[in-house]
């Protein structure tokens, strides 16, 4: 079974010793666990990996890094676009491009704006529905589509993490209980929520001044113990 949100928290408390009536609230979780969340995510995706065939070679980047892919499959997402005159707004959690077709069977290639010209008036392959050859440019927060008559394209992307909640009612006694239908969970698997937990560490011992969780922190986010 996936872990939730109280999960997290009662294993943050767990690592920090501390009882149900410690000091990490549902706000520390909130603000802390996001935030280590997000540096997880972009350590992931950001960055180009250290090459893993060998010690020569050039550096691997996402798309060919299988244990990257392996850990984001939980949020990578197929997505029909919407274009109109060649124009197609990204999702408002686009990170990072997977694949980009066309009538859900031909592939889309990236160009970048200074090849335009030269793909335009290509005499080998131009853009051509005909033909099947399609272009895009990516933009900011859109694609554009060479020949811009296409009506229809599928991207494939990474999703941005959604940002974990505790919910949580009163009981008589004024007290903060679980609720996990006002919860937001995270997506990740089982041993990521456990090492991202244990980065929180860094930054709760930085607020507490406790040296111990900043060295676990630390540990945990250079070799994920």
């Amino acid at each position: 079974m996936r872990w939730g949100t109280n999960d997290i928290l009662e294993l943050t408390k767990k690592l920090t010793r501390k009882n149900q009536s410690g000091n990490i609230s549902a706000t520390d979780l909130f603000y802390i666990w996001n935030s280590e969340q997000m540096m997880f995510f972009q350590d992931i995706i950001g960055r180009w990996q250290a090459r893993a065939n060998g010690k020569s070679g050039v550096n691997t980047g996402l798309i060919i890094n299988e244990i990257s892919l392996s850990e984001l499959a939980f949020f990578i997402i197929e997505h029909d676009l919407t274009i109109t005159s060649g124009l197609a707004d990204k999702p408002t959690d686009f990170e990072y491009m997977i694949a980009l077709r066309v009538s859900d069977i031909y592939k889309c290639q990236l160009i970048r704006p200074d090849q335009i010209p030269a793909v335009s008036q290509s005499v080998i392959d131009p853009p051509s529905v005909t033909n099947n050859k399609y272009y895009a440019i990516e933009y900011e927060d859109q694609y554009s589509f060479l020949p811009n008559t296409i009506t229809d394209a599928q991207l494939d992307y990474i999703a941005t993490p959604t940002d974990i909640k505790w919910g949580f009612t009163f009981d008589p006694d004024g007290r903060q209980i679980y609720n996990p239908g006002s919860s937001v969970q995270p997506k990740w698997s089982n041993v990521t929520i456990v090492e991202i937990t244990k980065r929180t560490l860094n930054t709760l011992g930085v607020s507490w001044k406790d040296k111990d969780f900043i060295d676990a922190g630390r540990s945990a986010q250079l070799t994920g113990n």
